[in-house]
């Protein structure tokens, strides 16, 4: 992917793009209370006040307002607080994190960011399901909501609610990339528009929503190399022991851990969800284990045991060979990470067009996510998918 940084940031190009600051996870959880500065591949005369663009536009309403619902759909009428503007140098990244007016900077970057990735990964833009009524995106700030929505025409986030304490969504970019997940997915398929019985549209929306949340945090140097420091490097073993998740602040990462199977879930959409996130979380961990193992930073017979049922012993001891190999190649750790990332997320991305929403199956998805992986990525997924029974063995 393509997002410019701080190689651009000495440069002074107009052309290389437009600086932000975003949180890779809330600033109120340990380790992230300062934004990363990144690059959005936009010129800087492209991005008016608000902020807005060709594609997207941010309004911060006043007073309190209504969600958006069926009979309430975009644009937002009422009185504006007054638009977010650039600096001098007509970048982003002046405002004060904690100052109103970067809450609606902070999520358009944040759309733009996720955006961004997805774009990379399908080839080509994202041409919204609702361009033909409305042309642009509609991004509310803040709505005194404890929830966030995306939905025809517009992604509007309101806050969270906990002991008098109000925590804005639009500082909170997994929340954010969850909603343009959604977005994404119906620009890509289509509005579902007859969804057949026992059909799992809604469920794969949420699980592919939750997907597109975990792997755009995994594009933020910072959170990579974060992430891998508080593991010396050990995603999958702390993960599949269940240590690290229980106790980790990378809150996409909890989402993604589980051992659910199709037979142990219901039908609520949320819950179905789980072992398709699951089957691709193990996969991307597996490929990164792969990809350790080929850069001689992992001992081979990590790829020759079950690791839903490894033995303390055999966790001891890879887990003290991964530390020491974390300690003399780091930067290979986060080479094989984002390696395992783009194979995964490649994958479902060049699924998408052979998705029908009306008839969607979990199984017809994830053997389309297969065959778009090829090689060794789709051995993988495939051997995933199955111990989720998600898809039979053949």
């Amino acid at each position: 992917m393509r997002l410019l940084r701080d190689e651009a940031l000495a440069s002074g190009d107009a052309h290389l793009g437009t600086r932000f600051w975003i949180f890779p996870q809330p600033p109120f959880i340990p380790g992230y209370e300062k934004p990363d500065r990144i690059w959005l591949p936009i010129p800087r005369d492209e991005i008016g006040e608000g902020p807005s663009d060709a594609t997207m536009y941010v309004v911060d309403p006043v007073q309190d307002k209504e969600p958006y619902g069926l009979d309430r759909l975009p644009p937002f009428h009422g009185a504006l607080r007054l638009p977010a503007a650039p600096g001098p140098d007509r970048h982003f990244d002046n405002l004060s994190p904690d100052s109103r007016a970067f809450l609606p900077v902070h999520a358009y970057a944040c759309v733009h960011f996720v955006l961004n990735i997805w774009q990379s990964y399908l080839g080509r833009p994202v041409r919204w399901f609702f361009d033909q009524t409305f042309p642009r995106l509609e991004i509310v700030a803040f709505v005194n909501w404890d929830n966030a929505q995306a939905g025809y025409g517009f992604l509007e986030l309101g806050c969270s609610d906990i002991d008098g304490i109000k925590r804005p969504y639009a500082l909170n970019f997994d929340t954010i990339a969850h909603e343009t997940g959604h977005l994404i997915l119906l620009s890509e398929t289509g509005i579902p528009t007859s969804v057949s019985r026992g059909g799992d549209f809604f469920s794969f929306s949420e699980a592919f929503s939750d997907l597109v949340s975990l792997i755009s945090f995994l594009h933020f140097e910072s959170a990579v190399d974060r992430l891998l420091r508080r593991t010396k490097g050990n995603l999958l073993l702390y993960n599949e022991l269940n240590r690290f998740a229980e106790t980790s602040p990378e809150s996409q990462i909890r989402l993604a851990t589980n051992f659910r199977r199709m037979s142990e879930v219901t039908r609520e959409v949320h819950d179905r969800a789980l072992p398709f996130v699951g089957a691709i979380f193990d996969s991307i961990v597996e490929l990164y284990h792969r990809e350790l193992v080929e850069r001689d930073c992992a001992d081979i017979r990590l790829l020759d045991i079950d690791l839903r049922h490894l033995e303390q012993d055999d966790f001891d001891r890879f887990r003290q060979a991964t530390a020491e190999a974390f300690r003399i190649k780091p930067m290979v750790f986060g080479l094989a990470l984002r390696a395992a990332r783009d194979a995964v997320g490649q994958a479902l991305a060049t699924s998408l067009p052979s998705i029908n929403p009306d008839t969607l199956r979990l199984d017809q998805v994830a053997s389309a996510v297969v065959a778009a992986a090829g090689g060794q990525a789709a051995g993988v997924l495939e051997a995933n998918f199955v111990w989720r029974e998600i898809i039979s063995a053949r």
